[in-house]
């Protein structure tokens, strides 16, 4: 009897340890959850953030083509006069 009553009150730990876990996979599962909302939030910002460094820098490139322009025309007005 003494060993039946132990092998009782180990099944109610198992299954009170099932229950446990069950419930923090449950809230790893809701975090795993977030987290990928998250993360697919962040791959947006940075596809955003990706197309406007490229549009700056597309900028800048047209800016410098159009400083070097005016610096050569300035050089062939100084070399003319």
């Amino acid at each position: 009897m003494e060993l039946l009553g132990r092998l009782e009150a180990q099944v109610e730990w198992l299954l009170q340890e099932l229950g446990r876990l069950r419930a923090e996979n449950a809230r790893c599962l809701a975090a795993l959850s977030a987290l990928q909302a998250e993360l697919a939030e962040l791959g947006d910002a940075k596809m955003k953030l990706q197309d406007l460094l490229a549009r700056e820098e597309a900028l800048r490139i047209d800016a410098l083509k159009r400083v070097d322009a005016l610096l050569r025309r300035i050089q062939e007005h100084d070399s003319v006069a």
